[in-house]
């Protein structure tokens, strides 16, 4: 019987590579007379994988009982809907929780156990009995025995809910899983916990947590992040555990899991190392018109799974919305579906599962009704994705970009410090894609490295930053420096010169900043002045304000013109360079450090909110364009004339059907159609000589 793998970003069943794209179809929440039309429906979009969950609260009948054959209700007929997968020739994703949200009851599991949290031995005792009765139905129809299951999820977006289970996890008068954690995080040494918290606590059991930074004491700031590192460590520990019941099963597939999209909750670096494969989903707003800036912080989240997994993948990628949800999305309009599939291929996303493929008792706007009728604009969409996500083969593609922004994921979940957020905004406001450098690994390192978190950095991290720059990478810093370790004491393992003074240069103000031949007028609310510097000084002068003033103080705003200070510096360690600009980041100078250094962007789009990511397979590229903004418009992308060895190139809109040549070595650009919040891909084959 074949082995199921996960090797190099696709699914293996045998000797037969698969890309992991797939729907979801609830089978119990639709009638089985209609199993076989819905599942054909996924084959005429050219999948050929589904995914379903296995509701442990709707299969039990009590005292450890469970029907998966239909017995006391067609729906719960499990096995049938297996047979019918197979017989149909359909890979499946099965998802048995024990948790699954859903929109059901108790988010899936029964009353008996919805009392206890994930990690409780009661929870437990429960969900042991309920997975080795859904793995026991399972492990005949796992494609290792000839069947159709290839993935199988543990658990779902792990959360310890500490809102609801505040007291059975320590948070109250009595002592719980969070003293446990402390106990097993300070390696039961309470002089090491009370000199982090500046506490004087005779007893572990004694520990509280705080859960809200509301006082800026270190101590306080001490016990918050361990509120939040024991919140990642409950999510891994359940899928861990989740895991060793799946294979105790005889789940011998890959195991996947899944997690909210903000880092608050998971650490997806950990859930991924509990199992085989772990990603975000998201529920963007139509046309990301959401949250501010809810379109770069998915590309952001998105670009950060492939820092760590084995095949960056979207577990539930957006496909309808559940019923109360549509007044936070709005309508989901076919461009939407288009600009939200195009931006994970931007991001470095090559699979997902769609969230719902068929509606269901209170899941609205999918392609397909419960019926199998089809939303005729939306399926022809969906298939128009398929399609094209065949043709560029994600799997195959390989990310052209010189740039590459930190993360590190204590920071990103706490948010004491947002300063690393405007070094992300100033490179999705330029148009200059970029990886995430986990500074937690070193994944995926790149020549040039931004710097985007806050002025906290543990010893390890620090040393893995220094490590890059020696061998030949090139780090920038803004604001704020990081003198400070992981628990809070100060902490500088490169030598980092700090500013003689802080000035201000907010708008109006303006500064004219020189690096070499590159000068960029900007604005910034902080300005770090600087006596001395190692390396080569990094010079800005006042320039006139922005705006124009009556005579009554035109003379007073012109005295500081000419004014000049050291802002910075750049400095040869090793192999590389470390630049430190005691400014705010700004799209423009982002974009003249690129040029400063004599890096190129493989692409860049001329016209503002137009976001593009090159990439290369072969001989060929693939050009993912996506126009965030209101109005349509013919984008000039630049791209980098070296990389285009052949000179002349067939260009396909996959999309819009059109096909020309364009010699872009020597052109070094393209003009692309792009219509408003929507999308497309190009692919770029070197011509027929």
């Amino acid at each position: 019987m074949p082995d199921v793998r996960i090797e190099g970003r696709r699914l293996w069943i045998g000797d037969q590579p698969h890309a992991l794209l797939s729907g979801e179809i609830h089978f119990w929440r639709v009638s089985p007379a209609r199993w076989r039309t819905l599942l054909d429906r996924a084959r005429e979009l050219g999948l050929e994988m589904v995914a379903t969950y296995v509701c442990w609260d709707y299969h039990a009948l009590g005292d450890d009982r469970f029907d998966f054959t239909g017995a006391t209700d067609p729906g719960r007929n499990l096995v049938g809907f297996l047979e019918l997968a197979a017989e149909m020739g359909l890979w499946l994703m099965v998802r048995p929780g024990p948790y699954f949200y859903g929109e059901w009851r108790n988010a899936g599991v029964p009353d008996s156990a919805a009392r206890w949290h994930r990690l409780h031995p009661e929870f437990r005792r429960q969900a042991s009995a309920w997975l080795a009765a859904v793995t026991a139905v399972l492990r005949p129809f796992l494609a290792t025995a000839g069947g159709p299951i290839a993935l199988v999820q543990a658990e779902n977006e792990p959360d310890p809910w500490p809102h609801i289970y505040e007291t059975q996890l320590g948070f109250g008068a009595q002592p719980g899983l969070f003293q446990d954690f402390l106990r097993e995080r300070y390696a039961g040494d309470l002089a090491a916990l009370n000199a982090a918290w500046e506490s004087a606590l005779d007893s572990f059991e004694a520990a509280r947590p705080v859960t809200q930074a509301a006082v800026r004491r270190r101590g306080y700031l001490n016990r918050y992040l361990d509120f939040w590192r024991f919140r990642h460590w409950a999510a891994a520990e359940s899928v861990r555990w989740t895991v060793a019941q799946l294979r105790a099963g005889g789940i011998d597939v890959p195991i996947t899991a899944n997690a909210y999209t903000i880092h608050g909750i998971q650490n997806w670096r950990d859930l991924e190392a509990a199992c085989d494969l772990c990603g975000p989903d998201p529920y963007p707003a139509n046309e990301f018109a959401g949250a501010p800036g809810e379109h770069r912080d998915f590309l952001h989240m998105l670009r950060y799974t492939r820092a760590y997994s084995a095949l960056p993948f979207v577990p539930e990628m957006e496909s309808g919305i559940w019923e109360g949800g549509q007044g936070q999305t709005g309508p989901l309009t076919p461009n939407h579906v288009r600009m939200l599939c195009l931006s994970a291929l931007l991001a470095g996303i090559v699979g997902w599962n769609w969230y719902m493929l068929v509606n269901r008792d209170n899941w609205l706007m999918a392609p397909v009704n419960e019926l199998g009728n089809l939303r005729p604009d939306l399926f022809e969409t969906y298939r128009a994705i398929v399609a094209a996500f065949h043709q560029l083969d994600p799997p195959a593609l390989r990310k052209l970009t010189h740039t590459a922004a930190t993360v590190e994921v204590l920071d990103r979940t706490t948010r004491l410090d947002p300063a690393g957020d405007r070094v992300i905004e100033a490179l999705y406001a330029a148009g200059i894609d970029y990886d995430c450098f986990d500074v937690a690994t070193g994944q995926i390192a790149r020549p040039l490295l931004f710097v985007a978190g806050g002025d906290v950095l543990d010893a390890a991290a620090q040393d893995r930053l220094l490590a890059y720059v020696e061998a030949g990478g090139n780090l920038v810093w803004f604001q704020p420096l990081p003198l400070r370790d992981d628990s809070l004491r100060p902490l500088d393992r490169f030598g980092l010169p700090e500013p003689s003074g802080v000035l201000g240069a907010g708008y109006p103000n303006r500064l004219r900043l020189a690096l070499g031949d590159q000068h960029v007028t900007l604005s910034s609310p902080s300005l770090f002045v600087y006596d001395t510097v190692p390396g080569e000084p990094l010079v800005a002068e006042r320039a006139p304000d922005a705006e124009m003033h009556g005579d009554e103080l035109s003379l007073h705003v012109s005295l500081p013109v000419g004014a000049r200070y050291v802002v910075g510096w750049r400095e040869q360690r090793g192999a590389g360079t470390i630049t430190g600009l005691g400014v705010e980041p700004s799209p423009a100078v982002v974009a003249a450090l690129h040029a400063w250094l004599g890096l190129t962007p493989p692409c860049r789009a001329r016209s503002g909110h137009v976001s593009t990511a090159l990439f290369a397979r072969g001989a060929a590229f693939a050009l993912i364009a996506i126009n965030q903004g209101d109005e349509d418009r013919h984008a000039i992308v630049d791209l980098d004339p070296a990389l285009f060895e052949a000179g002349v190139y067939t260009v396909r809109d996959l999309f819009r059907g059109e096909a020309q040549q364009v010699d872009l070595r020597a052109a070094g650009q393209i003009t692309i159609w792009l219509p408003r919040k929507d999308g497309t891909a190009l692919l770029l084959e070197p011509a027929a000589q």
